[in-house]
């Protein structure tokens, strides 16, 4: 078996933190159905490792469809590797939480907070940008939410829409996405985070059964 290295390690425990939040306040939730979302492996120059995740997250969260890679990328090897965190639910809105309980709970500091408006091979993105710190070490972050076809940087407006997805007769899906890289140098790691979610795009638009939906500017809050 792969030996965890530390970076893995605290990826695992930000999942299993947030979890243990969203449990402790959630209430009960119709059970989610047991599949997992794909997501791409080999992105043009990124290349993903999965990540073996805890079964407490499965259990807390009530659904199965959680991903957590770990990625590099093959033209500039000594960079830092960005990780992608997916949490998928189907009739579930207890298993999304925002990601700033993941951190805080894990004893980061968030330095910086707020949406950012990005343009990705063309197309304008919206997202919400952390900027953490622990131990002395930087990291910047990424995410976003999805409901059915319709994506936001909100959560409360995920939530929102999930609820009304499930009075009505359409069934409701959602995921959170959730992008992070060290923050070696703040130009860096944007321009690292950009490159890697212009892969995911393509790699999206290539492989219909691959649902990361690109969080457009038009839907997000």
């Amino acid at each position: 078996m792969a030996r965890i290295t530390r970076h893995q390690s605290v990826a695992l425990a930000l999942l299993l933190v947030g979890a243990a939040f969203v449990w402790a306040a959630r209430r009960p939730a119709a059970a989610a159905v047991a599949t997992v979302t794909p997501v791409p492996m080999a992105m043009g120059t990124w290349t993903g490792q999965p990540v073996l995740m805890d079964k407490k997250v499965y259990a807390i969260l009530e659904t199965s469809d959680v991903n957590l890679v770990e990625y590099h990328r093959s033209d500039r090897q000594n960079e830092p590797p960005v990780w992608m965190a997916q949490v998928a639910g189907y009739g579930n809105r207890a298993a999304f939480h925002p990601p700033e309980l993941c951190y805080v709970g894990d004893h980061f500091e968030v330095l910086e907070r707020g949406p950012i408006a990005l343009t990705i091979n063309g197309r304008p993105w919206r997202v919400m940008r952390l900027v953490l710190s622990q131990a002395g070490r930087r990291s910047e972050a990424w995410y976003w939410f999805t409901a059915n076809d319709r994506v936001t940087s909100n959560y409360y407006q995920q939530q929102v829409w999930l609820a009304l997805q499930s009075i009505g007769s359409k069934p409701s899906s959602g995921m959170l996405v959730r992008v992070s890289t060290d923050q070696d140098d703040p130009a860096r790691s944007r321009e690292r985070l950009i490159n890697f979610l212009s892969a995911l795009d393509v790699a999206r638009r290539e492989q219909p059964d691959v649902s990361v939906d690109e969080p457009r500017s038009r839907n997000a809050s």
